[in-house]
């Protein structure tokens, strides 16, 4: 079968844990089927053209730059997707469509090939409607100034190449990667599923980090594992670790380990400074899996400290498989994967003094903490790659099964 995958940061451009996870259901379906991958511009001259892999599409920014952007990036991405199609794909599967002008997908599901989408995060309830372009061709209370845009954006729709109509129904298959985000998420009113299941997100280097022998440090090391930005949560890091200083009397330190936001990296390092705990934070940017286990075996904790509704955050199983000792917020599917007490200690999003007290805890209780270690990395088990991988293939089997029925079937086998 001819599969088409389309993706925003397909690696080798990103370590983010989603679209690595991607890049290991592509490697699965090549064993048995043809696959092509259309994937955002970013970064494309500095890695080497891939075959199978398309790097045509434009990544927008969701700001001001990225909205004037918007019309010429959806042009672009309408006349990729129709090169894409000229490839003849018997299936489409979506991935992480927030970055991409959505344009190229509205193409793409409107031209008969069956449909499926794989959620890991938010956009899909906004699928269409809040692209920076087509919402535009949407009905909408505007001031004078975003009317007249608009007005543009119609006519520049009315081009023959474009003619989008943003909301025109579709079918699809859909596999959710955790419950949390099936129930944060509504379906469009314009989506119809054909299919529909939920599987859990599973990290493609787990294996690595389960052979991670532990050395922890002494002072004990914190480990922050992610993006750099305001809603991974970092200033709740950060604050954290000055208060095991001042209200818990403990020594630690934290590594900061992921791609930065660079003016909320200059914020986070402005703010260690002012708590008094910059010598304490070590800055070691974007890394490798391979690079980053060190990390993870000297690791006295891991916190998780994000402050948006996360689906199914990979660095929690990722660090349980490692044997570090949890500490994360009671967010989104946080504690869906991690229980509170069980596998981890939760607190409330955004909680400063509520994550010190839990990391104090994780320090100075150390049976318990030993205890809560060895039933999260139990459950950790049920996340590993290769039983994720044949329920994914079984997916896109079944997906395109359901479509050929042409009837609603809803499982929440795994996939």
């Amino acid at each position: 079968m001819r599969i088409l995958i389309t993706s925003t940061l397909y690696p080798p451009v990103a370590y983010g844990g989603y679209e690595v996870e991607c890049s290991a259901v592509v490697d699965r379906l090549r064993e048995h089927h043809d696959v092509l991958v259309l994937t955002s511009d970013w970064r494309a001259a500095e890695v080497q053209a891939e075959e199978g892999v398309r790097r045509e599409l434009a990544r927008l920014t969701p700001d001001e730059r990225g909205a004037v952007r918007a019309p010429l990036a959806a042009l672009r991405g309408v006349q990729a997707a129709r090169r894409a199609l000229e490839w003849q794909p018997e299936l489409i599967y979506a991935w992480n469509g927030g970055g991409l002008p959505q344009a190229a997908l509205r193409v793409l599901a409107d031209s008969g090939v069956p449909l499926a989408f794989r959620v890991c995060e938010h956009w899909f309830g906004e699928l269409f409607a809040a692209d920076q372009f087509m919402r535009e061709l949407l009905p909408a209370h505007r001031s004078p100034p975003r009317a007249a845009w608009s007005l543009g954006a119609r006519a520049f729709n009315a081009l023959p190449a474009l003619q989008l109509k943003p909301l025109r129904p579709l079918r699809t298959a859909i596999s959710w990667n955790s419950e949390a985000i099936r129930a944060m998420v509504e379906v469009p009113a314009f989506v119809e599923p054909v299919l529909e299941r939920v599987g859990h997100s599973v990290p493609r280097y787990g294996d690595l980090y389960a052979q991670i022998v532990r050395a922890p440090a002494s002072p004990p090391a914190i480990v922050f594992l992610g993006r750099v930005t305001a809603f991974k949560g970092l200033a709740v890091a950060i604050e954290a670790l000055a208060l095991l200083f001042s209200r818990h009397g403990l020594e630690a330190t934290l590594d900061v380990v992921g791609p930065e936001d660079v003016e909320y990296g200059r914020e986070m390092r402005a703010l260690a400074e002012r708590l008094g705990v910059a010598r304490a934070v070590r800055w070691h940017g974007q890394m490798t899996p391979e690079r980053a286990a060190p990390l993870m075996a000297s690791a006295g904790a891991m916190i998780v400290p994000s402050v948006w509704r996360e689906p199914f955050p990979l660095v929690t199983i990722e660090g349980a498989l490692a044997r570090v000792p949890l500490v994360a917020s009671d967010i989104g599917g946080i504690g869906e994967g991690m229980e509170h007490e069980r596998h981890a200690l939760l607190f409330a999003a955004g909680d400063a003094e509520q994550a010190a007290a839990a990391l104090a805890r994780t320090f100075g209780e150390g049976e318990q903490t030993a205890a809560r270690v060895a039933r999260a990395y139990e459950r950790a088990q049920e996340f590993r790659i290769g039983p994720y991988l044949d329920a994914q293939e079984q997916f896109v089997s079944d997906a395109t099964a359901a479509f050929r029925r042409g009837v609603r079937s809803v499982s929440d086998a795994a996939v």
